[in-house]
Parts: C-alpha cells; sequence; structure tokens
C-alpha cells in the first residue's frame, strides 16, 4: 500500500504542475485518500498526513511555471495595511523556530509550527490568483466537487457505527472513547484518520452546501434534496461523537445573517438585533437541556440505562450548546494564564504544542491542556509577543475584508452574499479553534481556511471582471457599437460602486 501510495501521490503531483488550477481540487482528492491508506499501511506512517501539502506545492510550482505571480504584493492593500505587521509576524516565527531548536533540540518541532503558521498564507495568495483567473464559476465548481465528493465519503462514517469491519474505517490507533451517558462509546471517524476532522468536515460541507444554494431557486424536487441532504448531514454528524460541528453550523448561521442584514438591508440595527437574537435563540436551547449541563444527564443512569443507545448519543450531543459557558472559561483563556505559568513570557518555542509534535517530543504529551485552546496554542509557540502580533494580524487582515464586503454590497449582490459565506465560515472555525486546536494541526484544514480568505479578497476584482463582461455581452447582443473597457483580466480592485470601480491593473494574468 505505501508503494502504491507514493506512486499516486506522483501523479498527483504531475497533474498539479502541468494543470495548476486543478491544484484545489487534486488537493481535496488527496487529502481524502491519504487517510485510509495511511491506516491500510503497516504501522500507519504518519507522513502520510503531509501528501496533501506534497500536491499543493507541487501546484504551487506549476503556477509559478506558467508566470502567475504568487507574491503577498498581488493583494490589493497588502503594501499599505499588510506588510508590516506580517514582516514582525514572519521574524518572531525565525526567532522561536532558534529557541524551540535550542530548547528542545529537534528540527522537526519548528518545522511543523511553520506549517501551522505559514500554510494558510500561501494558501491565501493561491487562492486569489485562482479566483482572478477562474472567476465564480471555478470558485463553484471546486466548492460543488468538495460537497458532492464529501457526502459520499461521509457514507463510511455510517459503515462504522453498523458495525462493518474493514481496516480503512475508524480512528489511526487506538481511538477515541467518549466516556458519557454510562455508554464508553468510540468516537466514528469512517475514512477519516480521526472523529474531529470527520465533525470538520460535516461542517464545513454545511457551510459550501449553503453559500452554493443560496440565492438559487430551487424546485420542489431540488429543495426535498437539499433537506434530506441537511437530515444526513446532522445526523452523520451526531453518529461521529464530536459535538462542536453542531456550534459551527449554528456561529455560521448566526454571522450570515448580521453581514446580511448589515450590508445589504442598509439597516445596522438589523443586525443588532440578529444577533441578540441568535444570543437569545442558543440561551432558549439551553434551557431545554435538563439542568443545563452534560454532567447533569450523565448523572440519570438509571433513567438513560432504558433509552436507546442512539437516543442517549444524540441527547449527548446537545449537551455542548450547555457546556459552551464553561469551555470558554477553561479552554479559550486560561491555557494562555497555564502557558506563561509554565514556561514563561516567551513561551516554549515554535511547534512545541502543534498537532503531530507528539511524535517528536512535544505536543499534548508534554504540554497537556495548555495547548488545547487557541490563545494557549499561540502562548506557547510563541509566547506573549506572538499573542500580541497573532491578534494584530487577524485585525488587520479582518479589516481588509470588512472593506471588501463593504465594496461589494455596494456593487455586486450575488458576489457579497457568497463573501458574507466565506466569512461567516472562517468566524466559525476562528470560534472553533479558540476552544479546540486539534483539528487545526491538519493540512487540508489550513489551506482550506486560506483558500476561503483568499477568495473573499479576491472576489471585488472578480466581480469587476464578470460586471464588465456581462455589460459587454449584453451591448453586443443589442447590436450597439460600444468600445471595449480599458482594463486588464487581473485587475485589483479598491472598492465597487454602482457606476464604477477603483483599480490598479498592475499583474497581466499568465497561464
Amino acid at each position: 500500500m505505501i508503494t502504491l501510495s507514493i506512486i499516486g501521490l506522483l501523479f498527483a503531483c504531475l497533474a498539479a504542475v502541468f494543470n495548476w488550477r486543478y491544484g484545489l481540487i487534486l488537493c481535496f482528492i488527496v487529502a481524502l485518500l491519504q487517510d485510509p491508506a495511511r491506516k491500510l499501511s503497516p504501522g500507519s506512517p504518519v507522513y502520510f498526513v503531509a501528501f496533501v501539502g506534497v500536491v499543493f506545492a507541487a501546484a504551487w510550482v506549476g503556477a509559478w511555471v506558467n508566470r502567475v505571480k504568487l507574491g503577498p504584493q498581488v493583494i490589493h492593500g497588502w503594501r499599505q495595511q499588510l506588510q508590516t505587521p506580517a514582516m514582525l509576524f514572519v521574524g518572531l516565527l525565525a526567532i522561536q523556530a532558534l529557541h524551540s531548536m535550542a530548547r528542545w533540540g529537534n528540527p522537526m518541532l519548528p518545522a511543523i509550527g511553520l506549517i501551522f503558521y505559514l500554510a494558510p498564507v500561501i494558501a491565501v495568495v493561491f487562492a486569489h490568483q485562482f479566483a482572478i483567473r477562474t472567476g465564480t464559476p471555478g470558485i463553484r465548481k471546486f466548492l460543488w466537487v468538495y460537497v458532492g465528493v464529501s457526502l459520499f465519503w461521509l457514507l463510511s462514517v455510517l459503515a462504522e457505527t453498523n458495525g462493518v469491519a474493514f481496516r480503512a474505517l475508524g480512528e489511526v490507533g487506538v481511538g477515541q472513547i467518549i466516556y458519557s451517558f454510562s455508554l464508553n462509546r468510540k468516537a466514528a471517524s469512517g475514512f477519516y484518520r480521526a472523529a474531529e476532522i470527520a465533525a470538520w468536515h460535516i461542517a464545513m460541507v454545511s457551510c459550501c452546501l449553503f453559500i452554493l444554494l443560496n440565492g438559487q431557486k430551487l424546485s420542489a424536487f431540488k429543495s426535498v434534496a437539499v433537506l434530506v441532504v441537511v437530515l444526513f448531514l446532522m445526523y452523520v454528524g451526531v453518529a461521529t461523537g464530536r459535538r462542536k460541528m453542531l456550534v459551527y453550523v449554528v456561529i455560521f448561521g448566526g454571522v450570515y445573517l448580521c453581514l446580511f442584514a448589515w450590508f445589504l438591508r442598509g439597516k445596522a440595527r438589523l443586525a443588532v438585533f440578529g444577533l441578540i437574537g441568535c444570543i437569545l435563540l442558543s440561551g432558549a436551547f439551553i434551557g431545554i437541556v435538563p439542568d443545563g449541563s452534560e454532567e447533569a444527564l450523565t448523572n440519570e443512569t438509571s433513567t438513560l440505562g432504558k433509552r436507546d443507545a442512539q437516543a442517549a448519543w444524540t441527547a449527548r450531543a446537545l449537551t455542548v450548546f450547555a457546556d459552551i459557558p464553561e469551555r470558554v472559561q477553561y479552554i479559550a483563556y486560561r491555557p494562555v494564564e497555564w502557558a506563561i505559568d509554565g514556561y514563561g513570557w516567551f513561551g516554549a518555542g515554535l511547534g512545541s504544542a502543534a498537532q503531530g509534535a507528539q511524535y517528536f517530543g512535544g505536543g499534548a504529551i508534554k504540554f497537556g491542556g495548555a495547548g488545547e485552546g487557541g490563545l494557549g496554542k499561540v502562548t506557547l509557540d510563541l509566547g506573549v509577543p506572538g499573542v500580541l502580533l497573532f491578534l494584530l494580524l487577524i485585525v488587520t487582515v479582518g479589516r481588509q475584508i470588512w472593506a471588501r464586503l463593504g465594496a461589494l454590497s455596494r456593487g455586486s449582490r450575488g458576489h457579497a452574499t457568497m463573501a458574507f459565506g466565506f466569512v461567516a465560515l472562517l468566524v466559525a472555525n476562528i470560534a472553533g479553534f479558540s476552544v479546540a486546536t486539534q483539528v487545526y494541526g491538519d493540512v487540508f484544514v489550513l489551506l482550506m481556511l486560506g483558500w476561503s480568505v483568499g477568495f473573499v479578497l479576491a472576489l471585488p476584482a472578480v466581480a469587476f471582471q464578470e460586471t464588465q463582461r456581462s455589460a459587454l455581452r449584453m451591448t453586443t447582443v443589442s447590436g450597439v457599437s460600444s468600445p471595449a473597457p480599458a482594463t486588464s483580466p487581473e485587475p485589483h480592485v479598491a472598492g465597487l460602486s454602482s457606476a464604477s470601480a477603483a483599480f490598479n491593473a498592475t499583474n497581466v494574468p499568465n497561464g
């Protein structure tokens, strides 16, 4: 299996080099196949998790060979707002990499840490250039492939929960036992290597399906089909035993509604009311759960013992909303205190708390819960200065995204709603990262988030291009002569309005 997997990886890399525009889809396919291939290989080698990164690197090389500019300066606003904090952050990464080497004596730790912090950044630029050249049809094609293939792949979770015996099913290693409701049930992952990964994909498929279907007119048959798919996703999500996917979807929906109300309805108060409504709805949902916590329900052993095991499993899933306040308190910011108390204000060194570091003397086996929350992980890796720079980068990128949402809402409603979906997806993942970092050690997860940022940053330019083309086609059909718009196929759009767009055509695309 190892030999076959390496041969398949080489073919995928060659395909990515010769046609870099298929790089996103190839990365996704490899990300799906690498986990069952790992489980079928003797010893389940850990290097399989890097296959998707190798394919992405090949796609990057393919784009570079075709003279696609892949420096961050291609993103509008980079030099003015992003360059300084980004360079400071990169400098800190270099210092903490040396710190990690000196402290732990293992070069793999800083290498893994660099992947976590730099892979999304490289993915942003790649996705930006991809979107500029393929437009919304290219983005939608990738999302449809992701949704369609994932739905088929998720059937493996049901196969595992129904007792199908196959080496490629189940988590890598001994697997995680969930001790709740006296069930002592094993988390289900299907073909994915971990239940956390499976649950994350379920949440992302739900969000991407919404992005694809939002604003589309569906027939009665298609509406029923969508409802069946949504119910299937929720059922499989509960079957994994990982409850956070429900929170992801709720946050995604709440953020999308707030963005829609703020930018497209023209009344900021609607966004505020929507946010308050989401909070009240969550509070009411929490009130449905007896005594408001999983612990209280777990203590009802005599009652739950009479229930069907699946009913108890579902009841456990619903307790996730009741557990949010406690999880935020003990996982979101307490790990920062633990990291500072244990390793000082300068942290433990780059990669020390990374997922996968447990194979090289770091990770959870050394640092425990201090690296489970997002800020705790960053504190361990980069110290307090790193946390401050990390937050500064998020705020700076957020301001860039906010400006683009405003431009899109004034110039193209269809592109704006797509951007709202990607931003809501990112916010849901930021919330997820703040309380659980495990899944964000996966290379494909990091790439997917970087691609989402890249799509949002490119959408104003994409909207301008497609609006111009649409206007040109309408003029041609009407038989009225009109000069072609003097634009480059790759403008850096500073903002859209109903009448014009300001842009700087500094890059002529190739490839």
